[in-house]
């Protein structure tokens, strides 16, 4: 592989550390295992180094602070191994459920004994999982297939996500209680280290069976010695030690009769091997030959903190979110805030490193997972993390030039947030100078000792003393304090690991509280950089003004639209599919469709909601097909949608005078422009869209109809409901389709009638119209009530049934239509603010209040050929699909910010927005 990207090889497997010293100057890129250790002295030798890749995870073996002192980009293949990991767990826990190491070992050694290994079956049983990163919910969904419930604990995995792969999100005590079979997937950290231990048996159900095939340290060996003595821990199955090899103290738990042992074969099939080394290979190819930087673990490709001299930030925002994480405790987070203020800092193509930094620092103290400047996104929307992110361009919101805010929302504290806020100094010095409204100044490296302490004389004191007393010397300190006397925040930097010992006794101080520890990893920032300017001759990179980050989910197509975040198809219900939509659960599934809508879009009790064939096409044309003629009708429109509707009314329905009909008047406006509201008559019927889906342009609320109207207003709704306040009393009858603002399938549509819409049907029969059955909506002059309680005219999607009720409850988790108008006026803010910020780009829409903000059309100051070629750039890279304007429109971007669309995404999307006007022009 490496040789097909143009690259010469040479394989020399074995090399002791003198022999790889001797010949390592002659190679631009080093590939390696864990066995082989990559120090500062084999660096150093590497004068012409410039990426060293790990077929593999775990970087351990690799001295990543000296690699990046020397500009050289280290990789690995993070996911490889996470099949070969889980399936190794699974075979511990079938191994241990039916003895059969054991039972082997008894029959080789010639006896023929079945009773002394009666096992247990994994069905009916409950799996608590603790770590839900890949390799658990892996682990997760191959138990479920045994027929175990499967219960789980993240610090960080939304319970949203967490259900959608069929666990049920429950507290630590909680899982120990409910659990059959533990097993454990996290990093070691100082939160899960010993994580099962005496007191955390005692919560389990007495015979529980623990599995650890993730990191030596997570759980206490002599507490599980202990535990299977007592017949509190039915049995053992591990694959990590503490110290490996295990020492000879470790002997009665590896030879006791209940414990299964293997000797860290977690990654250790073919497959794997095979899988990781493909994958090195095709991602430092890449790099050397120009192409993506995946797989970096030592420095994102971050071009816009390089443009403005900001990598500083870039590291003090992943050393914030890494503090932040290591602070967590025993809490979960339920989201993100990244605030990035002042004058470069504040720019908004900074927010994509900064988020990416912050979500690596965060995320990789809590996930089991790899995680990278490449990856962190991807990774915090595969388990559901909320992360938003506001930029204050404007300096005087800040107290130095430029600060970063870091939010953590957090369940089981006080005010569910922990805050903190630093900045970089000019010479490059990083301090953190707030942490939860104390203000503080703290160098954000090494050893941290974190606590709260009555402000009092002589309780520093006797922390200190601790510390002198096990040998620990303080660095520095920074005490925090609002009032004299009252609550104080002290962090002490130490030089060395405070022993446990040592925090129990500091822990035992009166007056001294909350004690915590953390690790933040030196690193200098002028190393971060992907080409060091002092190695820019020796690299060779081919120079890329690509952003570094695409968004995550690059679907901004307007219809059908994104689904909603968290969406997993296996996670929708089955139990409809196949079954006629007449059956008893058919008709509950579609009424109870109807229910949610109405309850979540607040309709008024006597308003009446169907679902109805054709999508919102289909609902529109049935109810002008049945209800127009009665009276004349005013026609708006401002895009092709409502121009079609005219063209229905006055060429089909004849309904203009010169043939026949009471009269059919055409408001129309061009595209961008809304036509003159104030002249339409009330006392016709009135159509028209509430947005303009191809022009972008929506009314700007409904006080220009009439609340003593004559006519009926028939509101074509489909890319405005759930995303706009609709006043249901000024509105007859609307219409959408399920595959706009809720990111739905398409071919259903929804039908809205008020009591006056009801009664037009039931006393005006269209003369001379027939009908085709799938738009007939009464019998014999009454109207079908059957449509508006489940009983559809034709036959509909159980499926998309399904998936309707997936995303109108994902709605009601949003907040309902508050909460989903939100997040699609946040998306907007966001195209708003870079649109003010480039002059070559503008809003189709020309009044700002008319501005939707669901489907935004944009204009550029490019040709119509070189506007193809922006958009057909930004699809190759994958940056962002669907987006041309449409076809009837002026030629553009069309770009959908409804609630789907993650707010992230749209911010990673805006510099992908500049590269390619950039590339075009230049072209």
């Amino acid at each position: 592989m490496f040789e097909a990207k143009g690259h010469s090889l040479d394989e020399k497997p074995g090399l002791k550390k003198d022999e790889l010293l001797s010949v390592i100057a002659e190679y631009d890129g080093l590939v390696v295992r864990s066995g082989t250790k990559v120090d500062a002295e084999i660096l150093d030798a590497g004068r012409n180094l410039k990426l060293i890749g790990r077929a593999g995870t775990g970087v351990d073996n690799i001295n990543i602070p000296e690699a990046t002192k020397r500009g050289v980009l280290v990789l690995n293949t993070p996911g490889g191994n996470t099949m070969s990991t889980a399936e190794l767990t699974i075979s511990h826990i079938l191994a241990l459920s039916r003895n059969i190491p054991q039972a082997v070992a008894k029959l080789k050694a010639g006896t023929w004994d079945r009773k002394s290994f009666t096992g247990t079956e994994l069905t009916g049983k409950v799996l608590g999982v603790i770590g839900l990163g890949r390799i658990g919910r892996e682990v997760a969904k191959c138990c479920q297939a045994f027929g175990m419930s499967v219960v789980g604990y993240d610090p960080i995995l939304s319970s949203g996500a967490a259900r959608s792969y069929g666990i049920e999100p429950v507290t630590l005590d909680e899982l120990f209680a409910q659990s059959d079979f533990i097993t454990l997937h996290t990093p070691l950290t100082n939160d899960t280290r010993n994580i099962i231990n005496a007191d955390s048996l005692e919560k389990c159900k007495r015979g529980v069976r623990i599995i650890n095939c993730a990191r030596g340290g997570i759980v206490n060996e002599a507490a599980l010695l202990q535990g299977l003595e007592s017949g509190q821990v039915g049995g053992v199955s591990l694959d990590v030690y503490q110290q490996e090899p295990p020492p000879e103290d470790l002997t009665p738990l590896l030879t006791h009769p209940r414990c299964i042992a293997t000797p860290h074969l977690g990654a250790s099939t073919k497959d794997a091997q095979i899988r990781v080394a493909k994958d090195i290979a095709a991602q430092m190819g890449d790099i050397f030959n120009g192409g993506e930087y995946v797989g970096v673990v030592n420095a994102p490709n971050m071009a816009a903190a390089q443009a403005f001299g900001l990598e500083s930030f870039v590291v003090l925002a992943e050393k914030i979110g890494s503090l932040q994480a290591q602070l967590l405790g025993s809490g979960k987070v339920r989201g993100l805030k990244i605030i990035s203020a002042g004058v470069e800092v504040g720019k908004s193509e900074m927010s994509g490193p900064l988020v990416a930094a912050t979500l690596k620092g965060v995320l990789g103290e809590l996930l089991s997972d790899d995680v990278n400047y490449v990856n962190a996104h991807n990774l915090a929307e595969e388990i559901g993390l909320y992360t938003a992110v506001e930029t204050q361009a404007d300096p005087s919101s800040t107290r130095v030039s430029n600060e970063l805010t870091v939010e953590l929302e957090i369940e089981g504290i006080l005010n569910g947030v922990r805050r903190m806020t630093g900045t970089v100094f000019a010479n490059g010095d990083m301090r953190i100078t707030e942490i939860d409204d104390f203000e503080v100044d703290v160098v954000p490296s090494g050893h941290v000792l974190i606590f709260n302490n009555t402000d009092r004389p002589g309780v520093l004191r006797s922390v200190s003393e601790k510390l002198s007393n096990a040998g620990v010397n303080i660095a520095s300190f920074s005490l925090g304090r609002n009032d004299p006397g009252t609550t104080a925040l002290s962090i002490i930097m130490v030089d060395d690991d405070i022993p446990s010992a040592t925090l129990d006794e500091i822990r035992g101080l009166q007056e001294v509280y909350n004690v915590m520890t953390a690790d933040l990893v030196e690193m200098d920032d002028e190393n971060v950089r992907l080409a060091a300017e002092k190695r820019s001759a020796e690299l060779h990179l081919v120079p890329d003004s690509r952003p570094s980050m695409k968004p995550a989910n690059p679907q901004f197509s307007s219809g059908p639209c994104k689904k909603r975040p968290g969406y997993d198809l296996s996670a929708l219900k089955t139990e409809a599919l196949g079954r006629s939509h007449r059956s008893k659960i058919g008709k509950a599934k579609l009424k109870l469709a109807i229910d949610e809508t109405k309850r979540i879009l607040g309709l008024p009790s006597d308003y009446l909601c169907g679902i109805v064939p054709a999508s919102d096409t289909g609902a529109y044309e049935m109810a002008m097909w049945s209800m127009l003629g009665e009276r004349p009708v005013d026609m708006l429109y401002w895009e092709s949608f409502g121009k079609g509707w005219f063209s229905d009314a006055a060429s089909h329905l004849k309904l203009r005078e010169e043939d026949g009909g009471p009269g059919c008047n055409e408001y129309s406006a061009a595209y961008g422009e809304l036509p003159d509201l104030s002249k339409v008559n009330f006392d016709n019927d009135v159509c028209f869209t509430w947005n303009g889906t191809t022009s972008g342009v929506r009314v700007p609320n409904g006080d220009w109809i009439a609340g003593n109207r004559q006519g009926l207003t028939f509101n074509d709704a489909t890319s405005a409901a759930f995303a706009m306040d609709i006043p249901w009393d000024k509105v007859d009858v609307t219409t959408y389709s399920w595959q706009k603002v809720l990111g739905g399938e398409g071919a259903h549509g929804v039908l809205i009638l008020s009591p006056r819409a009801v009664e037009r049907l039931e006393s005006y029969t269209p003369p001379n119209r027939p009908l085709p059955k799938i738009f007939r909506m009464t019998k014999k002059g009454e109207l079908i009530k059957g449509i508006f309680t489940g009983a559809t005219i034709n036959t509909p999607s159980m499926l998309a049934v399904e998936d309707y009720l997936d995303a109108l409850a994902w709605a009601d988790e949003a907040g309902g239509v508050p909460g989903l108008i939100r997040r699609s006026k946040t998306n907007l803010s966001i195209i708003e603010q870079f649109v003010a910020e480039n002059d070559w780009i503008h809003f189709l829409a020309k009044d700002p209040a008319t501005r939707s903000n669901t489907s935004v059309c944009l204009t550029l100051d490019l040709t119509p050929e070189q506007t193809k070629k922006f958009i057909a750039l930004l699809e190759t890279e994958g940056a962002a699909y669907d987006i041309g304007a449409y076809r009837d429109a002026p030629p553009g971007l069309r770009i959908w910010c409804g609630a789907t669309v993650e707010e992230n995404d749209l911010r990673a999307l805006m510099p992908w927005l500049q590269w390619a006007y950039d590339t075009v022009k230049e072209q």
